[in-house]
């Protein structure tokens, strides 16, 4: 891998910044986590490790210290995914309008070759309206092409490589499904212990809807009746997410239409698109209506909460910026694995549409058709556009088993762009469990670390929830360059990625490894390229360091 240059004049920024009222965030040697309500924990992510003894990127100090009285400029963020909600009271005051459309009059007036993509566009959709929700998985894909590759499959006439193939999508293929038959017998489970812990509730206290804070208060009270507090955790666990008996169902009902349809070779998830998902050249498909089943797929609306939820309507929740402007773009679908032709081709709209930062909180194991998403990294790399990714959820090592899309030569192990960024996942307490017990990690792979666990956001269906995930760890990495952008404009993509990779904030504590046996220990500084979690207020601190030369 290319080597990251460090920035020569970083003693410099250290120094100067000493002389200043602002000086950059250091974590403690010693770091006691203090005791805050629901309330606080609400927005943990945007706290700062020493004052609040959270590892969270500083962004509130950030704004009461260094951004006072300051206004940035407005700064496009397109989120590649699945349905967001538009309308939500969040986030519709920071959704992208594209004012060179003129509104439903059926003509693409800008000439784009898209027609009235007035708040971005729909790869998954057809002229109809309707849109794709379920795609087959990368496995999938790979077995159905080598069968008809190989009349006599699984014979392979000699072909090394394509007989390896066909083991590891078959391993995946069975992982995938086993865990999706897992997730069945969970979402039946869930279903019962919801109305088990309803009735309890019920019977104890007359009631069944309670907040955050009074669940926790109800814990402690009565900690001596075990069947009790069993139905409160089991109802804390419900209300965090934003579920009640009904979203439950649905979600029983997700697993099994993804069961009937993703690993299913008879499937073809392109017959309502349209398109011909072989001939790299037929681009103009899919249509302009990028909220319909927001409430079902749910993905899209929650990411881009992180990001750009309103910070002045005193509701809700607080994203990074209100300079910023969310470009929803459809490509990733709910169930099964996103199109390597659909991501490069979003990615693409992103670039020529004035998108500045692309997120991208999606994923996958294997990827059919690599060098579609390379030319579209260089494509934005060539238009300084800054690329996030989420690292997985796999509690895997990407630097042994790669986690698309990447930014490398897969044969040389050599960076192709340098303008992409892998986020892995760090939770609230900064001890050995410091990682999120799903991230995935890699010293070579993942460039840094940032919240993914318990983060409070915009929800389609329940209002807001509480999610985590590398999902919800790219955005915060996205909001954070969007922010340090709005500020400093004249940055390239290049500059901006080698200040939030340097500005972090660095941990010296040894961590458990995802998905290694319990005990099994490193530093978190190895588990990283950059070895820090992110920080808004260093990033700040940097640029205007970059901004004096």
């Amino acid at each position: 891998m290319i080597k990251f240059l460090f920035i020569s004049s970083c003693c410099l920024f250290f120094i100067n910044c000493a002389a200043q009222k602002t000086t950059p965030i250091k974590a403690p040697a010693v770091i006691v986590r203090k005791h805050h309500p629901v309330k606080v924990l609400n927005c943990w992510q945007q706290l700062d490790i020493e004052k609040d003894t959270m590892a969270g990127t500083s962004l509130q100090r950030a704004y009461k210290e260094i951004l006072k009285n300051k206004k940035g400029k407005e700064i496009i963020v397109a989120v590649i995914d699945t349905d967001i909600d538009i309308h939500h009271e969040d986030l519709k005051s920071s959704i992208w309008v594209n004012k060179d459309e003129i509104p439903n009059n059926g003509k693409d007036d800008d000439n784009n070759g898209y027609i009235d993509d007035v708040n971005g566009w729909n790869f998954l959709g057809t002229v109809k309206g309707e849109s794709m929700i379920y795609a087959n998985t990368e496995p999938t894909r790979v077995l159905k092409s080598l069968k008809k590759k190989y009349p006599n499959f699984p014979v392979f006439n000699g072909n090394k490589k394509d007989s390896l193939l066909y083991l590891i999508a078959t391993n995946e293929y069975a992982q995938d499904k086993d865990f999706m038959i897992y997730l069945r017998k969970y979402a039946v489970e869930n279903l019962t212990k919801y109305r088990e812990s309803e009735k309890g509730l019920m019977q104890k206290f007359n009631k069944t809807k309670f907040t955050l804070s009074e669940l926790d208060s109800l814990y402690f009270k009565n900690k001596k009746d075990s069947s009790l507090t069993d139905n409160i955790i089991y109802m804390r666990m419900f209300t965090r997410l934003g579920k009640d008996y009904n979203s439950l169902k649905n979600d029983s009902i997700k697993v099994e239409d993804k069961l009937r349809t993703t690993y299913n070779e008879a499937f073809y998830d392109r017959l309502i698109t349209g398109d011909n998902e072989f001939d790299f050249k037929d681009t103009h498909y899919g249509n302009n209506n990028v909220y319909k089943n927001a409430t079902w797929t749910y993905h899209g609306t929650i990411v881009s909460g992180v990001i750009g939820a309103n910070r002045a309507n005193k509701i809700g929740i607080e994203g990074f910026s209100d300079q910023i402007k969310i470009m929803p773009i459809l490509a990733i679908p709910s169930g099964g694995y996103e199109h390597d032709k659909d991501v490069a081709l979003a990615i693409r709209y992103a670039v020529d549409n004035g998108a500045q930062i692309i997120n991208m909180s999606f994923g996958k194991t294997m990827s059919l058709y690599p060098e579609l998403i390379k030319e579209a990294f260089l494509y934005a790399e060539k238009h300084n556009v800054l690329l996030v990714a989420g690292s997985g959820n796999d509690s895997s090592d990407n630097d042994i088993k790669p986690f698309y899309p990447i930014d490398y030569d897969e044969t040389t192990e050599v960076e192709f762009c340098n303008n992409f960024i892998k986020v892995g996942a760090v939770a609230l307490d900064c001890d050995t469990y410091f990682l999120a017990d799903f991230t995935n990690y890699g010293k070579k792979t993942v460039d840094v670390f940032a919240p993914g666990f318990f983060l409070k956001t915009t929800d389609a269906e329940a209002g807001y929830s509480y999610r985590d995930g590398t999902s919800m760890a790219s955005p915060i990495v996205a909001g954070v360059a969007a922010l340090v952008w709005s500020y400093y404009p004249k940055l390239s993509a290049t500059q901006l990625k080698q200040i939030i990779l340097e500005s972090g904030v660095a941990y010296n504590i040894d961590v458990q490894v995802p998905g290694k046996k319990e005990g099994t220990l490193k530093p978190f500084s190895s588990l990283s390229k950059s070895g820090k979690v992110v920080n808004a207020y260093n990033a700040l601190l940097m640029a205007e360091e970059y901004n004096k030369k």
